[in-house]
């Protein structure tokens, strides 16, 4: 395909297909936690406590036998049972089964499915709680997730037996469930989310009826784990020091250790230091470790996070100055050293008035209604009380609106005949408001192309190889076609920020649907389904 568009790229805005008449709840996916809400009959949000009258459930499976088992029995039996544990899961999404997979019992599992198996039993744990069928939901996803993650995000619902309505950015669960009662309060919000396994960072404007996502940039490899890994690999190395052995190549002895590590972590949140004792081999050591030690050790960290913090501002074209509160999510959050460093960059006031481990699924309940009051909108029909409509409606009555933005930047791979070489030509730019839609014409690289193959990427890169490659469009073109014939691609990117691309190669009106080189593929999925059905999820 040539180097130059023929017209320009155009956005138009939808609203998603929601729920009427079904019960929705909104679930933070987490890496190491998860968290369940629902809007009660008042129009309050509302965290779901699981069957073991926890407000939180590790993100933890253990394989047991024919039946699988999620959260903290899971996580307790992590050392005895080191072989049959997954853990982490989230980090692996939308990486094909050759990449990444488990095997147990005969059978190999995708990141999706595994994932799957936590969404399922958090929706048990919601009927039993609700004592109603939950068909419908609003998962979260770190906001700097790309398209693939968030299809595997999308599939894994799927494969849970829910009706997904809707991916929502974890920071903009968080500004909606902050901002849903100070919509009079006009303000910036610069949320800052360091979870157990991704960190993001967003800045969101609340100004009259709308929560409005202005920029956004994180790393979805950076998280609470890390911070853990650090100690982890520091008592290992004393451990060799001592006895000549290394206890990370012992997978018990490697769970154990990040049992300690964690508790640990969260010790020298509260106190100065801290003891740290491993057994390993008939063998042990007791590494003391101060608070000080700790946040030199992983002062490299914090610098990740500040530097992000930089760039979100950068990339919103604003100064701290420009900022009114910053809301701090996820349980990383608590520590000491995190927010030194954020007092450090500025002196914004912190918000301390939501729970960070309970904020991410409260936005995405009230997601959920917000889904379904504009359904009401839409077919006049009232499904819901008076009291929620009102709770969820801004000053000047009409409903929340909430807009998110790309996180990554969209492209489509051309050939430039001037340089002979290929780059990247961006369809639709990060921060573009979403849905967005873009159409674009192209011509023909050469006369008499049999067919076309387009390439889509994601990324900030102009150069092919520093992009994401997200899939193939493989069209067929008509005979004897001279160089330079058009071809229109449009990129249709849903609420959801997951991506479909159609191509009309040279009138042949033929729609093709992007063909995903990441995740489970279709047939995949159907059989994934009929798998994971068979399998008992406590």
């Amino acid at each position: 395909m040539e180097i130059a568009p023929v017209q320009g790229a155009e956005s138009s805005l939808t609203y998603p297909i929601n729920m009427t008449g079904r019960k929705a709840i909104g679930i933070d996916l987490g890496t190491t936690f998860c968290a369940v809400s629902h809007i009660d009959m008042y129009g309050k949000p509302q965290i779901i406590p699981n069957s073991e009258s926890e407000r939180i459930t590790p993100s933890v499976i253990l394989f047991d036998g024919a039946s699988v088992i999620v959260g903290t029995l899971a996580k307790n039996n992590s050392v005895a049972e080191a072989e049959r544990i997954v853990d982490f899961v989230k980090r692996e999404m939308g990486k094909p089964k050759e990449q990444f997979h488990r095997e147990f019992n005969g059978k190999i599992y995708s990141a999706e499915e595994l994932s799957a198996l936590i969404l399922r039993k958090l929706k048990a744990d919601a009927e039993k709680y609700l004592k109603e069928p939950v068909t419908d939901a609003v998962i979260t996803v770190p906001a700097y997730f790309n398209d693939a993650e968030r299809t595997a995000t999308i599939t894994a619902g799927q494969l849970a037996g829910l009706n997904v309505l809707q991916i929502i950015n974890e920071p903009t669960a968080a500004a909606v469930a902050y901002g849903l009662d100070k919509l009079n309060e006009d303000q910036t919000v610069f949320v800052f989310d360091l979870g157990g396994g991704t960190f993001d960072v967003t800045i969101m404007r609340i100004q009259g009826q709308g929560i409005e996502m202005l920029a956004t940039n994180g790393d979805h490899r950076l998280g609470g784990k890390d911070w853990d890994d650090v100690i982890v690999n520091h008592v290992a190395e004393e451990f060799d020091r001592a006895h000549g052995e290394n206890p990370l190549l012992d997978l018990q002895s490697y769970q154990d250790l990040q049992s300690r590590a964690l508790a640990a972590k969260i010790q020298l949140s509260s106190r100065p230091r801290t003891a740290i004792v491993h057994n390993h081999n008939g063998k042990s050591v007791k590494i003391e470790l101060t608070r000080e030690e700790f946040e030199l050790k992983t002062r490299h960290l914090v610098e990740k996070c500040k530097t992000i913090c930089e760039m979100v501002l950068q990339e919103a074209k604003m100064n701290w100055s420009d900022i009114d509160k910053v809301l701090l999510v996820g349980g990383m959050t608590r520590m000491p050293m995190v927010r030194e460093m954020i007092s450090q960059l500025s002196s914004v006031p912190v918000v301390d008035d939501v729970n960070p481990d309970e904020a991410v699924a409260v936005g995405a309940a009230i997601q959920a209604i917000l889904s379904l009051l504009r359904e009401e909108e839409v077919s006049g029909v009232k499904t819901l009380s008076e009291n929620t409509r009102q709770q969820f409606s801004s000053r000047e009555g009409g409903l929340i609106q909430v807009t998110n933005i790309t996180s990554h930047t969209l492209g489509v791979v051309l050939w430039d005949e001037g340089h002979l070489e290929e780059y990247v030509f961006p369809m639709i730019r990060k921060m573009t408001p979403m849905p967005a839609t873009a159409k674009n014409s192209f011509g023909t690289a050469s006369a008499n192309m049999p067919r076309v193959v387009v390439r889509i990427v994601e990324g900030e890169s102009t150069l092919p190889a520093e992009c994401t490659p997200l899939g193939l469009c493989d069209v067929e073109l008509p005979a004897f076609l001279p160089k330079g014939s058009p071809v229109e691609l449009t990129y249709e990117y849903n609420g959801n920020q997951v991506l479909e691309v159609s191509v009309n190669a040279c009138g042949n009106q033929a729609k093709v649907t992007i063909e995903r080189n990441t995740g489970l593929a279709p047939d995949e999925v159907e059989r994934a389904t009929a798998g994971l059905g068979a399998i008992v999820v406590a």
